[in-house]
């Protein structure tokens, strides 16, 4: 029987199940439900408001407060929290991880579920990790898609970590549902958590999209009537986007109490709530120890209703049966199921119409009149995101102290691994200046020392010092590398002698039977690398149309796709991919990826964070500058990666030498102040070149004009459209007669430089690509590509100016009296073209009228 009269007592009604209790999000709306979780909540609710509640709830319903040992006996009552910084904890969870085994990508996605739930205050959080929650299983493999259609897809998670596994099934979601407004995933073959539901659908809704996920998981969960666990806790949860903020969040369990739940009350040596739990005997119990499935004991549904195991049947139905989960003894198959689904609310008319009506009910609920006593309605997820801005404020979070305790013994186990030096705040041109390093130095030196040697001396003859020889490590090096990670919030940089070198060290990741897919319109040095030479390593390669996702996803093999190379902007053409969307894509089926970043650099783009896996950067483009040295960084996610491609550069003797490195590191301090002032002259340039009566084409990322979908995708991932533009004459000898013809400019391969450069590229960087293949990619012989410098903007344009009035006298046009439409841009000349078709047209119909009156 509900106890209303303590809903009045503790002022509030809950829609939401309260975050900051040991259930999960909305299984919970009874007055005698919020009363036993409040009375064992011990993480969240402070004094001396906890304290007073407690009070109350003793008061009126006379439940007893006793916590129980570990061992199952009653005891005094105990606070055991204890305060730990946010990020402290996340890194003792990202510790544990690797201590249980996981790869560096897989500890980030699951640290990054674990806390969401953490920080919200559900027991879905770090309590798996020292309870064999997110174990990782040796026969373990990377998940694969076995079954997709243009909708949908099955995967494999070759047992794999249920969140790894659910986190792609999202991300794959995501991408069917932007390519066709729909998109649904199963997965079969996890056993381990898949975490907060939550989690995964608020990703989706983030991107404007509804959500829906439902998982299942072995039998800890009694029908009801029953005492025999037949279900999972089956938890379900759907996130939809509003217009006025965070999306609402709606996850629960359809069991009374979580597994995790169960562990939690157990460690912390705690009674569970009355009513959610039967023993061996079928008979109710709140000790955790009797309640859990090795016990015999069994875990109710959430209502204790009919209703709430006809919706966990559901889920059972939907995340098993649907997806060739098991139905049957599901702890011994190992092969638990999941179900996620992202729509586009556009299907059913304008997503901004939608969020302004989910606004509209939002406000409605919120705003209904209470019953006497009751102070707010308070919505699905509230109070959880109520909590989490609290820890996020203030950096700190409460957590239960046997649990903290066990999560430092699991990560005190992991391995020592170097960590990215944290980002300071200051804007990158500062950074530049001022960035932290391991390497020391006796003297202080106000500049970097070049290390110039071959060899170092040894501690003594059976013990090593840091470096031993050049080739395997140099502090000039180091330094250079660091200072890399550093901007690219990577975890670890590696320089080498060459771009090339760099890119050929990724491909070695790759090995025979492999399959790499790389765009369509690259560098013509990549171009000849992944053509000529990774073939015969016995990798196969696929070039696409890498702006265009759904032809990437069709060339993507599930299982033999290890590899997904791509440019942004791409060289020459400046093409816009959506980095974001193809390394979520690419993660779906467990590839990495590359992202060769030399047009931008990381001051105006960095892939790591929009989600690539490895970052490659020509440092003789703009980290150089002056065009004085050779040299390639890659700046990669994941020290296990990152060991992998550290052996080849050693192996390979690919590592930069240390006076390369000094000049890399001269041209940091001085990147940002150069591209600034060469975007600058980019796009004064772009636009006289928008303006000629020769050009016919313009490429540039930063112009709406040239690619109005590439602009937009350029405009969210990066800062501007960088210093470089292409441009067409439909005429090669005209645009050789304008290369040639510049005095300005330095008629040379590369970009980057602080001088201005001008070529043809499919005479010059990308001639080895056979002149077939560069026609079928849509790449003209009559293409000029600009790298622009740090001259006068009035003077670049003057130098082009002269050059192209010569080409135009060429081919007989009138360079002082041009057409007045030869004076706009292309887009400009062609709505001119259009009206006076249109004003020919009502000309002809007057005349028409005129004769037959």
């Amino acid at each position: 029987m509900h106890n209303w009269s303590l809903k009045s007592s503790i002022k509030t009604h809950c829609l939401d199940t309260p975050r900051f209790l040991p259930l999960k999000t909305c299984q919970k709306t009874s007055s005698w439900d919020l009363l036993v979780a409040l009375k064992h909540c011990t993480v969240q609710v402070r004094s001396p408001s906890r304290q007073l509640l407690q009070s109350r709830i003793s008061a009126m319903s006379g439940v007893n407060g006793s916590a129980r040992s570990v061992s199952g006996t009653t005891s005094a009552p105990q606070e055991l929290e204890v305060k730990i910084a946010v990020e402290e904890l996340k890194q003792l969870c990202t510790s544990g991880l690797r201590a249980l085994g996981h790869s560096e990508q897989d500890c980030s996605v699951i640290a990054d579920v674990l806390m969401y739930a953490q920080l919200r205050g559900n027991n879905q959080g770090i309590i798996k990790i020292p309870t064999g929650g997110v174990d990782r299983l040796p026969e373990q493999k990377p998940p694969t898609v076995e079954h997709e259609t243009r909708l949908s897809a099955l995967i494999n998670g070759n047992d794999s970590a249920g969140i790894v596994t659910l986190h792609n099934a999202m991300q794959l979601a995501k991408v069917k549902c932007r390519e066709a407004g729909f998109g649904i995933v199963g997965t079969n073959h996890t056993s381990s958590s898949t975490g907060a539901l939550g989690y995964y659908v608020s990703e989706i809704a983030k991107d404007g999209l509804l959500g829906f996920a439902m998982a299942t998981s072995p039998e800890f969960v009694a029908p009801h009537g029953a005492r025999q666990p037949v279900f999972g806790t089956n938890p379900i949860a759907c996130a939809v986007p509003s217009g006025s903020g965070a999306p609402l969040v709606v996850d629960m369990a359809t069991s009374a109490y979580t597994l995790f739940g169960l562990f939690e009350a157990k460690t912390a040596g705690r009674d569970i709530p009355e009513g959610v739990a039967y023993d061996s005997q079928g008979l109710p119990t709140t000790d955790p120890a009797a309640a859990l499935p090795t016990a015999g004991g069994a875990i109710r549904v959430f209502d204790r209703s009919h209703k709430g195991s006809a919706l966990a049947l559901l889920v059972e139905l939907l995340a098993g049966a649907a997806v060739s989960a098991a139905v049957e003894d599901k702890m011994s198959e190992k092969n638990w199921g999941n179900l996620i689904v992202a729509v586009d609310p556009g299907l059913l008319g304008d997503p901004a119409a939608f969020r302004s009506r989910v606004d509209a009910v939002l406000r409605r609920v919120k705003s209904a009149a209470t019953v006497p006593g009751v102070d707010e309605v308070i919505l699905p997820g509230e109070r959880g995101d109520k909590i989490m801005e609290e820890c996020l404020r203030t950096g700190m979070i409460t957590v239960e102290a046997n649990l903290l305790r066990d999560l430092r013994a699991v990560a005190a186990r992991a391995p020592a691994v170097r960590q990215p030096a944290a980002a300071s705040g200051r804007r990158l041109s500062t950074r530049l200046l001022h960035m932290a390093s391991s390497v020391e130095d006796a003297y202080g030196p106000s500049a970097p020392p070049i290390y110039q040697t071959a060899t170092f001396k040894q501690p003594s003859s059976t013990e090593n010092g840091p470096y031993d020889y050049t080739r395997s490590g140099n502090p000039t090096r180091t330094m250079l590398e660091e200072f890399m990670a550093q901007l690219e919030n990577a975890d670890r940089g590696l320089a080498f002698t060459s771009g090339m070198a760099a890119l050929t060290a990724v491909c070695r990741l790759c090995g025979s039977g492999d399959h790499i897919v790389a765009g369509d319109d690259l560098y013509g040095g990549t171009s000849r690398l992944l053509s000529w030479s990774v073939p015969n390593q016995g990798v196969e390669v696929s070039n696409v149309d890498t702006t265009d996702i759904a032809a990437v996803r069709a060339a993507i093999r599930p299982g033999q796709t290890k590899l997904v190379m791509l440019e942004s902007p791409t060289n020459p053409r400046m093409q816009v991919c959506d980095l974001k969307a193809l390394c979520e894509l690419a993660h779906s089926v467990g590839a990495i990826v590359c992202v060769d970043n030399s047009i931008m650099a990381p001051i105006y783009q960095r892939p790591i964070e929009l989600g690539a896996d490895i970052c490659m950067t020509s440092a003789t483009k703009f980290i150089g500058g002056h065009s004085d040295v050779t040299a390639g960084i890659l700046t990669v996610k994941g020290e296990e990666l990152a060991g992998r491609l550290a052996f080849f550069q050693n192996a390979e003797g690919a590592g930069l030498a240390p006076f390369d490195s000094w000049l890399c590191l001269r041209g940091l301090k001085t990147m940002a102040l150069r591209m600034e002032k060469q975007v600058a002259n980019c796009e004064k340039i772009v636009k006289f070149l928008e303006a000629h009566p020769l050009v016919k084409r313009v490429n540039y990322p930063g112009s709406p004009s040239s690619d109005p979908a590439g602009y937009e995708i350029q405009r969210r991932q990066a800062d501007n459209g960088g210093s470089l533009v292409s441009f067409t004459t439909d005429n090669v000898e005209v645009s050789k007669r304008i290369v040639e013809d510049t005095k300005l400019f330095k008629v040379t391969v590369s970009f980057g430089n602080v001088v201005s450069q001008i070529s043809l590229p499919c005479f010059m960087s990308h001639a080895s690509i056979p002149a077939e293949v560069r026609a079928a990619r849509g790449l003209p012989d009559d293409l000029v590509r600009i790298s622009c410098g740090i001259e006068d903007a009035e003077d670049l344009i003057a130098d082009l100016d002269q050059a192209m009035k010569g080409a135009m006298q060429s081919v007989g046009m009138n360079p002082t009296q041009p057409d007045a439409s030869d004076r706009l841009a292309p887009s400009s000349r062609e709505a001119e073209l259009m009206q006076k078709v249109a004003d020919l047209e009502a000309r002809l119909r007057a005349m028409e009228g005129a004769q037959q009156s």
